[in-house]
């Protein structure tokens, strides 16, 4: 039996709350011999419930140590998505173990730490995937294998703020883009609102825009050649990106494989810190880091 652990800072919040369910769903509906069997969390949460009772509420069973966590189960997903500056003490016991390893949204919090954490996992052979669940929305992939080439625009609205929020519309540019944006520039409509555009060179683009309201959907537009009217909009629909996003974990966890380009991976984390510098300069270019 496939044996999947939790790795949190603290185990009580929404996605780790929330991803037991979806991949138990998901292991019925593949017929796979897998289960969510062990948890652990580095720190007690600050509201609701401990360690302890979230693993009696889950099912699992509470490890007194990363290591413990690490040594009993066959895969492992790191969760911490509330603050991708807690990812790198996290993740750094499960980059270690060799086994393969979810590393939930966002990656890392600069490209710097995302750097240290892949060259660990490398030194230790260990198999890395992250991804927003957004990438795994129907119409994206339906999009993707109807349109093989890479589109001229895509523009991305979405809600809440640029460091936990912005992986999820940037997923969607990647899935339909690929890597390669070569430099950014951010607009100043509000102290709050983001807005970016991303500029590959070869004459394809694609802008983001978002917003702190909390209430703001998540919209999807593409432009395929600008010629006419070609192109799409692309819906998000939860009921879809849940169940296909932990279909494509339980496939890398059997298989070591990830479905995501990591060099796509560091090109999020390195739109999102300089996205951070841009800001403060709007109607500048800045250059994307190699």
């Amino acid at each position: 039996m496939l044996k999947i652990g939790f790795a949190d800072y603290y185990l009580d919040n929404w996605h780790c709350n929330y991803f037991p369910g979806f991949l138990r769903d998901a292991i019925r509906e593949m017929g796979l011999d897998a289960a969510v069997t062990h948890a652990y969390g580095i720190h007690t949460a600050p509201s609701g419930m401990t360690n302890a009772e979230w693993c009696r509420e889950h099912d699992t069973v509470e490890c007194a140590s990363m290591e413990e966590l690490c040594a009993s189960v066959d895969a492992i997903m790191v969760i911490a998505a509330d603050d991708s500056r807690t990812h790198e003490e996290t993740a750094r016991v499960p980059l270690m173990s060799g086994k393969p390893c979810f590393v939930d949204k966002t990656f890392a919090y600069d490209l710097a730490a995302a750097r240290r954490m892949l060259r660990l996992a490398e030194e230790h052979g260990t198999p890395v995937f992250s991804s927003s669940a957004q990438r795994y929305c129907q119409d994206v992939i339906d999009y993707k294998a109807a349109h093989p080439g890479k589109p001229l625009f895509v523009s991305t609205v979405g809600p809440h703020t640029l460091d936990n929020y912005a992986v999820h519309q940037l997923e969607v540019i990647e899935a339909l883009m690929g890597p390669g944006i070569r430099r950014i520039k951010a607009f100043a409509p509000g102290d709050a609102v983001t807005q970016l555009i991303l500029d590959y060179g070869d004459g394809r683009m694609a802008s983001f825009m978002q917003t702190p309201q909390p209430w703001a959907e998540f919209n999807f537009m593409v432009t395929e050649s600008g010629r006419g009217t070609d192109g799409a909009r692309l819906k998000s629909d939860d009921s879809n990106f849940y169940r296909n996003f932990s279909h494509a974990v339980l496939d890398f966890f059997l298989t070591g494989k990830s479905p995501v380009d990591i060099r796509e991976t560091l090109e999020i984390v390195a739109v999102i810190e300089t996205a951070r510098a841009a800001r403060l300069s709007p109607d500048e270019w800045f250059d994307m880091p190699e």
